[in-house]
């Protein structure tokens, strides 16, 4: 059984000042009221609270996993003495997995479960059109495809509210939908920061399923010095892995590919010192090397970001046998870093490699890297990746999914 953690969040349900449907949802006061009862949510004013649920749930999700993500995919080397079992070394067992599994698809039921009720709830005031235009609605559709992208890029399979085993896809399916509710319903509301996010949501759920053309058009619409984050705050939801890496020393950046960049400013670490000498992890040998992109619990982390629209903007035209305007993307991302361009090459593996290097940098420790990883090594010739060769590629059902769901026992 994984002991990683003995430290557990309170997690309490978080009620905003209660806002006009018509209002923005991004004025939260948020407040720890105590248990609020399942009916008094079904009324328009609940709206503000069941729309925080969602990202509170969400931001719990993606903690939940990211340290497991970031050692499975290489992004950080474990030093510490909590017990991850093998995945370190790339041997991910459902037994490991339990938390992870089960926040993940949290976030995801209390999302699309919101939405149902906001639903239910304007269609008894007969008020079915201000679904169409409501920000709440909106934001919500955008939290519930970030949820399932969470869940179609980092587990081995699907398995919705208790049913059988289906392919992880169907959960790029199901953002693909939110994200497209989320661009029509932000837009008829206005709400501009959230259309922007769907459209960068969108352009990754394409691109998996194979839509490049289309994953380049929404991408582009994401201006390049976008970003829109899950959000955190001390105590709960609070970024454990910036307490693992600055109170405790449980993650190195020694051992994985960035130790050979140390002036990134994508992939901030710094060699930590202790009485004149180079830290070590907490199991007293590893040295620490520090990351520094979260340095405290209410650092937020990274859904979508314009560079990260550029740099996939970059793999389409890579794709598609433009090597000089993959690199003319790949400059743009890093201009907004203030990093010097990149001279092109005509080598069309080493452009690949430039090409995956460039985005791990960017989403460096967002819980995107796994499913990078796994899409690369599936391809063949220069595209390919080997990193995961010999090692598990996702996820896998939990063990408590496995015991409690009776379709999937035996």
């Amino acid at each position: 059984m994984n002991m990683r953690n003995s430290r557990h969040w309170l997690a309490v349900g978080a009620l905003a000042l209660a806002l006009p449907l018509g209002g923005c949802g991004d004025f939260f006061e948020v407040t720890s009221p105590g248990r609020t009862a399942d009916d008094d949510l079904n009324n328009v004013d609940a709206f503000p609270a069941l729309v925080t649920g969602m990202s509170f749930d969400l931001s719990q999700g993606l903690d939940a996993g990211l340290q497991e993500i970031s050692l499975a995919s290489g992004d950080l080397w474990h030093g510490g003495s909590y017990d991850f079992g093998d995945i370190p070394r790339g041997i991910i067992l459902p037994e490991d997995v339990n938390g992870l599994w089960g926040s993940m698809h949290q976030a995801r039921w209390v999302a699309e479960q919101g939405i149902e009720r906001m639903r239910t709830v304007l269609a008894a005031a007969g008020a079915e059109a201000e679904f169409e235009k409501s920000p709440l609605v909106a934001r919500a559709h955008l939290l519930a495809g970030f949820a399932n992208r969470m869940l179609g890029e980092n587990m081995c399979f699907a398995v919705i509210d208790g049913g059988p085993q289906q392919a992880h896809t169907i959960h790029f399916d199901r953002a693909l939908q939110q994200f497209t509710r989320a661009i029509e319903i932000g837009t008829a509301a206005k709400a501009t920061e959230v259309v922007n996010a769907a459209y960068g949501g969108r352009a990754s759920m394409r691109a998996w399923k194979g839509d490049w053309t289309g994953a380049a058009a929404d991408a582009a619409r994401v201006p390049s010095g976008f970003v829109y984050s899950a959000q955190y705050q001390q105590p709960s939801p609070g970024n454990d892995l910036a307490y693992e890496t600055t109170t405790r020393f449980e993650f190195t950046v020694f051992e994985t590919q960035f130790e050979g960049h140390p002036n990134d400013p994508r992939v901030p670490w710094r060699i930590a010192m202790k009485s004149g000498k180079v830290a070590t992890g907490q199991n007293g040998s590893t040295p620490m090397y520090q990351q520094l992109k979260y340095l405290d619990q209410d650092s937020d982390i990274p859904l979508v970001k314009g560079t990260e629209m550029l740099v996939l903007r970059a793999e389409a035209a890579l794709r598609s046998g433009d090597v000089p305007g993959a690199f003319a993307l790949l400059n743009q991302a890093r201009a907004q870093y203030k990093m010097q361009p990149l001279a092109a090459t005509t080598d069309l593996a080493a452009a690949w490699a430039t090409l995956r290097f460039e985005r791990r940098a960017t989403t460096w420790l967002e819980g995107r890297a796994l499913w990078d990883l796994r899409r690369w090594n599936a391809e063949s010739g220069p595209a390919k990746d080997p990193f995961l060769d010999n090692r598990d590629k996702c996820i896998p059902i939990s063990e408590n999914e496995q015991r409690s769901n009776p379709n999937l026992r035996g």
